[in-house]
């Protein structure tokens, strides 16, 4: 029964924060705290049941590694605070593996579950990041190319140094080395300094383009990442260096702004979902690459 109520709560969670974060790009705090507060009151109970500390302890764990890593995540702009916290809930609710599933699915699970949905949620963002890049690309492609030609010249430069150390590279290792793989390998660690940077120019060139656009400051919600920095009064209001706006920095900002341009990130709790329901189907898919 414990199993079935995880598996139903997991499932309808995850699906209910997709869907807000398709239509609002934004996931309820009550959502995820719901989903933290059920898996541990889940493991607490199954803890009494079985007269061990464990379960509980188990939950408790990986809250407080996903905890770490998700305000890694954070704070260091790669997620918003929607995806941190339902990283801990799924800590919280999926720190070991169903084992009702076993009944119905041979899973590769070469380690425990929360750490395979990790991998997978690795992953599978890896691919659907790059799917819905081209799509921006795509969809932007008049501006985008603009944009990218105009950050192209200004590191027209660089980009020069960059391609004459590919070839020296590619000349001397072709002089100094016979055998094909090794040229191989040392010609790519040369490149990558020239992928990079054209990876960088692509990558701020989508985010002028598609993920920059201008908000009615009466619109502006608690986490919203403000572009430019902004100065009331000789003092300073917000930092684009913060994490996002605070509801006291919004309550100002209404006061003598109308407008200011944010920045949106891609919509990635569908990967949480998906992530999920692989590892639980599958497993590890990165034993696929192996």
């Amino acid at each position: 029964m414990i199993d079935w109520i995880l598996i139903g709560v997991v499932l309808i969670w995850l699906t209910a924060a997709t869907i807000s974060d398709i239509k609002t790009k934004e996931v309820p705090d009550w959502l995820n705290f719901s989903l933290i507060a059920i898996g541990l009151a889940i493991f607490a109970t199954k803890s009494i049941l079985e007269q061990s500390y464990w379960p509980i302890l188990h939950s408790l764990l990986y809250v407080g590694i996903f905890l770490i890593i998700g305000n890694i995540m954070y704070y260091t702009k790669q997620w918003g605070g929607g995806d941190a916290k339902l990283l801990i809930g799924i800590g919280a609710i999926l720190p070991v593996y169903p084992s009702l599933l076993r009944n119905f699915f041979n899973s590769e699970l070469t380690i425990n579950l929360p750490v395979t949905i990790l991998i997978n949620l690795i992953i599978v963002g890896s691919v659907y990041g790059l799917f819905w890049t081209v799509f921006l690309i795509i969809k932007h492609r008049n501006s985008f190319s603009k944009e990218f030609k105009k950050i192209k010249q200004k590191k027209k430069q660089l980009n020069k140094v960059l391609l004459i150390l590919l070839l020296v590279g590619i000349l001397i290792s072709f002089i100094a080395v016979k055998e094909l793989e090794l040229r191989i390998i040392f010609s790519t660690i040369f490149a990558i300094p020239l992928i990079t940077n054209y990876l960088l120019t692509i990558t701020k060139a989508i985010e002028k383009t598609s993920m920059y656009k201008k908000m009615q400051t009466s619109n502006l919600r608690e986490g919203d990442w403000i572009t430019k920095k902004i100065i009331i009064d000789g003092k300073t209001i917000y930092s684009p260096k913060s994490t996002g706006v605070t509801n006291k920095q919004i309550e100002i900002i209404k006061k003598h702004k109308k407008e200011v341009v944010v920045k949106e990130g891609i919509v990635f709790i569908p990967v949480f979902l998906i992530a999920t329901i692989i590892s639980l189907i599958y497993g590890n898919i990165f034993l696929l690459f192996i």
